[in-house]
């Protein structure tokens, strides 16, 4: 129960509406118990007795109780429903901010699939248990408690028979309890899975496709999603036997009420004026029903709690967890980079005990010079410029810029001075503004207009019918791969950063755009430090410094292109591959 205790927070800003429920549902309970009470005086004094008025009065008190009952009722689900709706809207808001701080490394650990559950089917088990609180929670202990009470004063000698009724309904809900909970922990695991499966599978629908791996991909679901109706069925199993159960033993319990009012009618002990009591049996059996009616609701509340307590300690999971990016306690906010940039003995691993992505990187860059990285794939290009931003951390070394070790800058000061487009473009529905809005929310529109003609993207997005209103689908589903990098290019540029990172972004657009892009980008590259990632030496061939990697990730040169072709072998090897042993790119 703890981690739902942790995030009771959450109700506790709608303490007004918490205690409007709480008096609607004691209202409802109450009349609901002081109708048996009630029907008494109609059975046993109003009728024998032919006491019209008194039948009259017990009846419109009756048809008061019921409205009470119905009012009372409406009101408490009206605020159980709003307590659960936005309690758990703002409790999945801060979910969504807790995940957004996450490290690469921190949504690693946690899978995507698995966040994705948090965020919507753990985050149902807890609206629907908010909203019972209110409903079922309270109202099982109220008739359980009210019932007790008003059954005994009704009959001490009946009773008696709760001695064994409500043990064994006790004893039951233990027995369910304790072989549910693993059930349901196991249930959210397996639809961690379910979801890793569909998340991969509508992501790369080009590539399943295109080899067709349709059939394997359906036989990798199967199994998922074969895993998650077993585990599913066996939990639910244990609910569907506890019905029964539970349903037996009210019904014994009925049985025994029936048969000891008999054997206390024939002792004369429920029996007056020489008529048996009716009145005190019946209402005596409609508190039985009402006790066992707040047990089995607690019974069945106890099930969801286990259930809404599983989905709680996820959550609270991901709230726990520490990024390990995080501002150190002297972190410097308020500083404006040059662009330079200096990396000094540097290894990274993308974990702690892996193999190095990088080894002894050390080049050092003045600001305003433009930078080419170039390697065979898988040598650690694109790693190496997200450490700039610090998406990750280095393993061993410093990144400096400006002479300040980027661990000891403010994180988000200093995202805002660096840009960053990628060879693989992240487009999010909406629209075209919006998307290049998210590279400078402040920007006007002759800056939209201006970013947009750089990264060669007007010509396209001039031809749409709403232009940059145009709609966007999700991950720029309606628009080609080249539209798409060039959009991401224009986010990147409308940032005007002091470094700007390009990863291979001219791999989709067409050799004219290409040329475009390459030339507003040297006219750009003089009041920023830029560093463009490429396969193709005449992308970067211009560029003041070239970073060339190996295939262990470690630097094979640093230099111009002409310093490259006389020192660096694995400069020399692509060189060979692209122009030929004899050509020159310059001929």
């Amino acid at each position: 129960m703890k981690n739902l205790l942790s995030l009771s927070k959450y109700i506790k800003k709608y303490s007004m509406y918490s205690l409007i429920a709480i008096i609607s549902m004691f209202v409802e309970v109450v009349a609901g118990l002081y109708i048996p009470f009630l029907m008494t005086k109609i059975i046993d004094k109003a009728l024998p007795l032919g006491d019209l008025d008194l039948l009259r009065n017990t009846a419109l008190m009756m048809l008061f109780m019921s409205l009470g009952t119905i009012i009372a009722g409406l009101v408490n689900n009206y605020c159980a429903q709003y307590i659960a709706q936005y309690a758990t809207a703002n409790l999945r808001l801060d979910l969504f901010k807790k995940i957004q701080t996450l490290s690469f490394a921190n949504v690693d650990k946690f899978k995507t699939g698995r966040l994705i559950t948090s965020a919507t089917n753990d985050m149902l088990q807890i609206k629907t248990l908010f909203m019972l609180m209110f409903r079922a929670i309270i109202r099982g202990p109220l008739m359980l408690i009210g019932g007790l009470i008003l059954a005994i004063r009704t009959s001490v000698n009946l009773s008696g028979i709760y001695l064994f009724i409500i043990p064994a309904l006790v004893i039951g809900v233990i027995i369910v309890m304790t072989k549910a909970l693993p059930k349901f922990t196991q249930v959210q695991k397996e639809l961690d899975d379910v979801n890793n499966i569909v998340l991969e599978s509508v992501s790369a629908p080009r590539v399943i496709k295109s080899f067709v791996n349709m059939e394997y991909e359906n036989k990798r679901f199967t199994e998922k999603n074969e895993n998650y109706r077993k585990i599913s069925t066996s939990a639910n199993k244990i609910i569907a036997f506890a019905m029964p159960v539970i349903t037996i033993i009210v019904n014994l319990g009925i049985a025994s009420i029936l048969f000891l009012s008999a054997r206390l009618i024939e002792k004369d002990i429920l029996v007056s004026n020489g008529v048996a009591d009716a009145g005190i049996i019946m209402a005596f059996f409609n508190y039985t029903m009402q006790i066992l009616m707040g047990l089995i609701m607690l019974a069945m509340m106890l099930i969801f709690v286990s259930r809404a307590e599983v989905s709680a300690k996820r959550v609270n999971e991901i709230f726990d967890e520490i990024s390990d990016l995080t501002n150190s306690l002297w972190a410097i906010k308020d500083f404006k980079l040059t662009g330079k940039v200096e990396f000094k003995n540097v290894d990274f691993s993308y974990s702690q005990d892996g193999n190095n992505v990088l080894s002894d990187i050390s080049f050092k860059v003045d600001a305003g010079e433009t930078i080419g990285i170039i390697g065979s794939t898988g040598t650690g290009k694109s790693t190496l410029v997200q450490l700039l931003p610090r998406l990750y951390d280095v393993k061993k070394g410093e990144v400096l810029l400006d002479g300040y070790n980027v661990k000891d800058l403010d994180i988000r000061t200093l995202r805002e001075q660096v840009s960053m487009a990628t060879q693989k473009p992240i487009i999010f529905s909406g629209s075209i503004r919006s998307n290049i809005l998210q590279g400078n929310e402040e920007a006007s529109e002759d800056d939209i207009i201006e970013a947009s003609k750089r990264a060669a993207a007007l010509e396209f997005i001039e031809v749409l019918d709403k232009k940059f209103d145009s709609e966007v689908h999700q991950k720029g589903a309606n628009l080609s791969g080249g539209q798409k990098q060039r959009l991401s290019l224009t986010r990147a540029f409308i940032r005007k950063p002091v470094i700007m990172i390009l990863d291979d972004v001219t791999s989709a657009v067409d050799a004219k755009s290409e040329e475009e892009i390459k030339s507003n980008m040297e006219k750009l590259s003089k009041d920023m430090t830029t560093f463009i990632i490429s396969q193709k030496i005449s992308t970067i061939i211009d560029a003041d410094k070239i970073v060339v990697l190996n295939n262990n990730g470690k630097l094979d040169g640093f230099g111009t292109h002409d310093e490259m072709l006389k020192s660096s072998k694995v400069y020399q090897e692509i060189y060979k591959s692209q122009f030929g042993i004899g050509g020159s790119v310059n001929e």
